[in-house]
């Protein structure tokens, strides 16, 4: 089985922007004189289980992709054969990523109930918005590792 490998670069301009999207959020409630540490508990909060939720993801996927690959023949293989092997292991890789999908909703769902039952500790929206901001970070990222 291969090592697993994290996207480590992915990670860092995740809690990068993360960072900058919490700092905003802050800058906002300071504006409003809204501000109160439950922001920051929020801002951490959420900006914890969207890089957790990216960690998680990567983790599930990669061990699908490596136990595929632990499964693939030694040697050249014809067009053919690797079609079928692609075919073979696309299901499994899709059913990892689904997985993990529903498992991470699950806990971005439960970060928000508890975000609303700790409303003296948790500002609900701080938590919010960085959660919010987890795939136009990523998009984000993209096209920047692109260029």
């Amino acid at each position: 089985m291969q090592k697993k490998n994290l996207p480590v670069s992915e990670i860092l301009f995740l809690i990068f922007g993360e960072l900058v999207v919490s700092l905003i959020v802050v800058g906002v409630y300071l504006i409003l004189q809204k501000f109160s540490y439950a922001v920051v508990t929020g801002c951490l909060l959420g900006s914890a289980v969207t890089v957790l939720n990216f960690v998680i993801l990567s983790v599930s996927v990669n061990r699908a992709i490596d136990k595929a690959m632990a499964e693939r023949p030694e040697g050249e293989m014809t067009e053919e054969e690797a079609a079928e092997f692609a075919a073979k292991n696309q299901a499994a890789v899709q059913r990892a990523a689904q997985g993990s999908y529903i498992l991470r909703q699950i806990l971005m769902l439960a970060i928000l109930v508890s975000a609303f039952l700790l409303g003296d500790f948790v500002d609900v929206i701080a938590t919010l918005v960085p959660l919010l901001m987890f795939r136009p970070l990523l998009s984000l990222c993209g096209l920047m590792i692109k260029k």
